[in-house]
C-alpha cells in the first residue's frame, strides 16, 4: 500500500464508474500516470466532480493498492484551463500523455514541462512538450553516421533515420538529437509529430491486442 499525501497532480480524464464514483486518469509529479477512483457524495456532486476536471493543478490524498488508487481528497491549487481558442491544444497534451506514457513511470521532467505548456498552450509549447515526452521515453531516433539528409523509416516497433539524398536536414537533426532543437524550423515539427503519431498508434495496437488476449483467456476459463 502506497500513501498519497498532498501529491501534486492533474486529472487527465474522468468517467462515471459505480454509483457516486468516478474513474480518473491521474498524472502526478512523483508517481506518473495511474488510474484512481474517487467517491462523490451526492449532495456535493457538482462541486466535488469539478475538482477532477482537466487542467486543474491538484493536491491529492489517498492510497494506492494494486492497479487502482483510491482518492479521498483533491484540493485545487491553480486553474490552468485555457481560453476556448486554445482548449483543443490542451486536450492534445492530455491525449499524447495517455497514449504514450506507460503507467507507473515517474516523469517529473515531463510533469514540469506539462505545467509550462498549460501556461502558454501555443505551437512552441506543444513542440517542447512533445520533445520532452519523447526524450523521457527514449523514442528519439539515433543517427549512427552524419549525412547531409535523412529519411525517417518505421521498422516494426521503432523509428529509424537513414541517410538519403533528400529529406530531413542533417544539421537540424544534429541539433534536435543533442538537446538544442531549432524550434523555428518546420522540419522539427514534422519530425516530432511523425514520431508522436507512429508511437501512439503502436501503443494503441498493443492495447487492443492485450484486450483481445484477456477476452480469449476469459472465454477459456468459462
Amino acid at each position: 500500500m502506497i500513501p498519497l499525501e498532498q501529491e501534486p497532480a492533474f486529472a487527465l480524464h474522468r468517467k462515471p464508474y459505480k454509483e457516486n464514483n468516478y474513474l480518473i486518469d491521474i498524472f502526478s509529479l512523483n508517481f506518473g500516470l495511474f488510474r484512481a477512483s474517487a467517491r462523490i457524495q451526492q449532495k456535493k456532486t457538482h462541486r466535488k466532480t469539478s475538482n477532477y476536471a482537466p487542467f486543474l493543478l491538484l493536491q491529492i490524498s489517498g492510497q494506492r493498492k494494486g492497479e487502482l488508487a483510491s482518492l479521498w481528497q483533491a484540493e485545487v491549487q491553480y486553474d490552468f484551463t485555457p481560453r476556448p481558442a486554445r482548449l483543443l491544444h490542451a486536450h492534445y497534451l492530455n491525449e499524447i500523455l495517455l497514449g504514450l506514457l506507460p503507467p507507473d513511470d515517474p516523469a517529473p521532467t515531463v510533469f514540469h514541462q506539462y505545467l509550462l505548456a498549460l501556461q502558454r498552450v501555443d505551437a512552441l509549447a506543444l513542440r517542447q512538450f512533445e520533445y520532452t515526452l519523447l526524450t523521457h521515453l527514449g523514442l528519439l531516433p539515433e543517427v549512427a553516421h552524419y549525412a547531409e539528409f535523412y529519411r525517417l523509416d518505421f521498422n516494426d516497433d521503432i523509428a529509424i533515420l537513414r541517410p538519403d539524398s533528400r529529406g530531413y536536414n542533417g544539421q537540424n537533426l544534429e541539433r534536435l538529437l543533442h538537446h538544442d532543437p531549432d524550434w523555428q524550423n518546420p522540419e522539427t515539427r514534422q519530425l516530432l509529430q511523425s514520431l508522436i503519431h507512429f508511437y501512439s498508434q503502436r501503443r494503441a495496437d498493443t492495447k487492443r491486442t492485450a484486450v483481445a488476449l484477456r477476452q480469449l483467456l476469459h472465454k477459456d476459463r468459462t
